[in-house]
């Protein structure tokens, strides 16, 4: 009896510390490879006909576009983890008809330099408006999924007219936390996109626009980011049937785009 269980106590040890190396193993590849998880880059670009543009952003030169160029207002769009930005030009040409849109691929995405970081977007974001901001009286900003981080952050650093929030999320930690409940995320992560956290910073009249069947965003994470902001600034707009990837192909999302962003 007691060899047996002597053996039982062996493997179960040996069984716990066989799972133990596992789990600290997977949590070492996801630490070192953990930005392979959050970005999407897209490399290349679609023909737009449309006017190219580059800036520079420290040591790194962002490539993008600008539409309906010389309008005294303008904005800026943020997009999608693996959207192609330049995919927006045909609808914003025509419902930001008296703006000037600057659509600019994040640093590692098309054929802007570097490699995307949460720092690193943060501070292309300011290069971005700090161009944009000489020649405009006003700039707005859409930012979408990925994009509503680094608007957000934008729009809590800078002037901003207006601000968009397309399925936006609270922070990368809690959404990664969701995601991954067996790891300390909040220790391990190293981009977090405190959008909840800068909401209370933020001043220019905001729209959010929620996905009703979004599968990345968890309802949740949006519904925490909008208890931050000052009510008295937001609206929020749900449309229902739409999901994270194809909200832009309800004629209701861009009209109540245009109408928010183009109101006095």
């Amino acid at each position: 009896m007691e060899k047996g269980l002597e053996r039982i106590s062996r493997v179960l040890i040996t069984g716990i510390l066989v799972a133990a190396v596992v789990y600290l193993a997977i949590g070492v590849y996801v630490y070192l490879n953990q930005r392979a998880f959050i970005y999407f880059p897209q490399r290349g670009v679609l023909y737009t006909g449309e006017k190219p543009v580059e800036i520079r952003s420290g040591e790194i030169t962002l490539r993008g576009w600008v539409v309906n160029e010389g309008c005294d207002e303008a904005v800026i769009y943020f997009g999608g983890n693996a959207e192609r930005p330049e995919a927006n030009i045909p609808d914003f040409k025509h419902i930001f008809d008296n703006q000037t849109v600057y659509l600019f691929n994040y640093r590692g995405y098309g054929e802007s330099g570097g490699s995307p970081t949460e720092e690193g977007l943060y501070a292309d974001a300011l290069a971005i408006y700090d161009h944009v901001s000489q020649n405009h009286s006003k700039v707005s900003l859409i930012g979408r999924s990925l994009g509503t981080g680094v608007a957000t952050y934008l729009a809590s650093e800078r002037a901003v007219n207006r601000l968009v929030l397309i399925e936006p999320f609270d922070s990368m930690v809690s959404v990664a936390r969701a995601a991954y409940p067996v790891f300390p995320v909040k220790i391990m992560l190293k981009d977090r996109y405190d959008s909840a956290g800068r909401a209370g910073n933020i001043t220019a009249r905001t729209l959010v626009i929620m996905a009703g069947r979004d599968e990345i965003i968890p309802a949740w994470s949006t519904e925490r980011l909008v208890s931050e902001f000052d009510k008295d600034i937001l609206e929020v707009l749900v449309i229902e049937d739409a999901t994270h990837n194809d909200i832009q192909n309800y004629p209701q999302y861009y009209t109540v785009l245009g109408e928010f962003v183009t109101s006095e």
